[in-house]
């Protein structure tokens, strides 16, 4: 991501609900016109705070937040009119990144102290309360509210522990290259997926994984020696071949596999050419050729025809179907079917 730009427009400019057939994900826009309103709301979007403005009572205060709920990841955006000051407990059953998207904010994890701006983002561990305060000067923060249990559920997965517990992060995410940058393009990818057609659980699950394990590999923490130095638990290859070999009987597209390996679909095409000797959608062809010469191989002499097993696994088009199947296993369909 070159830019913090189009991921404020994701979150704070988005219209509506997801595209039509895809999953469903609501962006909520709240507004504040009061310090108690504004509380009270932003308790509802983040953490129960208490919130107070610096300089005394702002005779036109207002208070701005949009956010998007993708599975166990809040993001949100976040501005005030006014200079503020946030103190929150301890978030408890949550992870939280703070992103400075415009201008900067003061921050505080326990005893840790962070200028939070467009390079170095605030990350905020559950045990520790925090404070915030800014918004002097214009300030879009963008705040990635990350579920406990299931953040550690896949870390534990990922570093291949009994369960590490809790992630003891240290304050300062650098955001602006490296791990970090990589870690909020993932971010980025998981606010665009509502306005993908083919968006479905399966890929969501992937972004959100990706997402997590990136955050390892681009946080401070005592587990981070476990990480991969490439913060990801896969390449953009295997990934793609991971999801095809997943769901292949799903209507996946070589927009939407390219989208959950993090690259462009031509680069998909030449990692594919150079790899493995083809391209992603003869993969995914020949994958759901095999698949269903194993449901075939497993059917009852009064289960599903060869037409229900072809059509399960996107095949459409029989005579078609019949010759790539004979090229790809020796044998008819229906000959795979008597055995």
């Amino acid at each position: 991501m070159t830019s913090n730009q189009p991921l404020e427009r994701d979150i704070h400019d988005a219209e509506g609900s997801s595209v039509r057939g895809a999953e469903k994900y609501e962006v909520r826009r709240l507004s504040g016109k009061t310090p108690e309103e504004a509380q009270q709301l932003g308790t509802s979007v983040f953490y129960p705070h208490r919130l107070r403005v610096r300089g005394g009572r702002a005779a036109r205060f207002e208070m701005l937040t949009s956010s998007l709920d993708v599975g166990p990841f809040t993001i949100s955006t976040l501005q005030y009119s006014e200079p503020v000051t946030i103190a929150t407990p301890n978030y408890e059953d949550f992870y939280q990144v703070n992103v400075a998207l415009k201008g900067s904010f003061k921050t505080q994890a326990g005893t840790q102290r962070l200028v939070a701006s467009e390079a170095h983002a605030g990350i905020y561990r559950p045990d520790v309360e925090t404070a915030i305060s800014g918004w002097e000067t214009p300030c879009l923060m963008l705040g990635i509210k990350m579920c406990r249990t299931e953040f550690e559920r896949i870390a534990s997965a990922y570093l291949g522990t009994e369960g590490p517990g809790r992630i003891d992060f240290s304050l300062p995410l650098r955001v602006n290259k490296g791990p970090g940058a990589a870690w909020l393009a993932s971010v980025r990818r998981l606010a665009q997926l509502r306005n993908q057609p083919w968006s479905q659980p399966l890929v969501r699950d992937q972004l959100i994984e990706e997402a997590v394990i990136r955050l390892l590999g681009a946080g401070q923490h005592s587990h981070h020696d476990g990480v991969m130095p490439s913060a990801i638990s896969t390449s953009s290859l295997e990934r793609a071949v991971d999801l095809i070999e997943t769901v292949p009987e799903e209507a996946l597209t070589l927009e939407s596999i390219a989208y959950v390996a993090g690259v462009s679909g031509r680069a998909l095409q030449l990692a594919f050419r150079k790899e493995l000797g083809t391209t992603p959608m003869q993969y995914l062809k020949a994958c759901r050729l095999d698949r269903v010469a194993e449901a075939l191989g497993q059917s009852a002499p009064d289960g599903p025809t060869v037409a229900d097993c072809a059509r399960r696994f996107g095949f459409t088009h029989m005579g078609r179907f019949s010759a790539d199947y004979t090229m790809r296993h020796g044998e008819l369909p229906s000959e795979t079917r008597k055995k």
